[in-house]
């Protein structure tokens, strides 16, 4: 969802005499947005879970020489060589048998930025997941939301012929498809080592290198298809994974996240805030082109504009016909017009 805040209103009449208020106003929208880590960091250069702020960080690889940087604001870097599989995510933490259902946890979301799309530090690595990742308890189960990946898109999961594996179906969250796969093994985890659990995946059918995930859409969809999390949520983080099979341990590359977040209805992140080319002020020029956006003031799409050649007061005089503040996004510049 786009949001916006609106700033220097400016108030012309125009023909008619309606009156309208205009003003110049940035947008939040963290992709578009230039960002960059802030707050205080902390370096991890061996496997380890620590608190940092109001979130939990956790880098775990099964050898080489790695590395990873976290933020207080929820971003962070990392960096692996000479690996087989790799970790790093940080989110929030509510550990081992809390206790707490994901339906005890308020609505979750996460927000991610790659600030190298590509990947292209990458050398030998065969799989990585980029997304949101987790486990719950009672019973154990490892969990993925899988927006980006290199070198290919992971469908291979649950192909062992394992009972109940593979791929489950296609579900829709965000207004793109995801399928969803299972998967059952037998190895480490947060309750030790060599254990059974199962692994859930929801894995995007096109990947992005940005967006808000709605974290508790997909388990709601999981249940659609009859697979439940566990009782207790142990984490729900950022992630960054990458390795190879077969294992080589000669994996190695870079992920930075330079915007990341997970949070609640309850508490969402703060604007994002980047400002336009332009800044005019005064009467709007007339504009010819065929649409423009238009939200209200919460920042939900109200549809398209069509213009037809007239300016845009003249639009959303005869397109809404009622008093009112909208807020118009084109040509990049978004103004806020109050209607009276």
């Amino acid at each position: 969802m786009e949001k916006f805040i609106a700033k220097c209103i400016v108030k012309i009449v125009c023909a008619g005499g309606l009156a309208v208020s205009t003003s110049v106003a940035q947008t939040e929208d963290f992709c578009l947005a230039e960002t960059s880590h802030t707050g205080t960091s902390e370096t991890a250069t061996s496997n380890t879970i620590q608190p940092i702020g109001d979130y939990h960080y956790e880098m775990w690889a099964d050898a080489g020489d790695n590395s990873a940087t976290y933020y207080t604001d929820g971003s962070f870097s990392c960096e692996f060589s000479n690996v087989n599989d790799y970790l790093c995510r940080e989110g929030l933490f509510y550990g081992q048998n809390s206790g707490l259902s994901y339906k005890q946890l308020g609505h979750l979301y996460a927000d991610f930025k790659l600030t190298d799309p590509t990947l292209s530090t990458y050398q030998n690595v065969t799989y990585s997941y980029i997304g949101v990742y987790g486990w719950s308890q009672d019973p154990l189960i490892e969990w993925y939301i899988v927006d980006s990946w290199k070198p290919s898109r992971p469908t291979w999961i649950g192909n062992s012929g394992c009972e109940g594996c593979g791929l489950q179906g296609t579900i829709e969250v965000d207004g793109a498809k995801y399928d969803v796969y299972v998967d059952k093994v037998q190895r480490g985890s947060i309750e030790g080592d060599n254990t059974p659990f199962t692994q859930y995946f929801s894995v995007r059918k096109a990947k992005r290198n940005c967006g808000t995930i709605d974290i508790t859409a997909h388990f709601e969809a999981w249940e659609q298809l009859g697979l439940a999390l566990g009782s207790s949520m142990y984490e729900a983080k950022v992630l960054g994974e990458a390795g190879q099979y077969p294992e080589n341990g000669n994996a190695s590359g870079s992920i930075d996240f330079s915007y990341a977040r997970v949070y609640t209805d309850a508490n969402k992140p703060g604007p994002i805030v980047s400002e336009p080319d332009a800044i005019v002020a005064g009467p709007l020029v007339q504009r010819e082109a065929a649409t423009a956006r238009v939200f209200d003031m919460q920042g939900r799409s109200l549809g398209t504009l069509s213009l037809k050649g007239m300016n845009v007061e003249d639009a959303l005089r005869d397109a809404y016909k009622v008093s009112g503040t909208y807020m118009v996004k084109q040509d990049g510049m978004v103004r806020v017009y109050t209607i009276k």
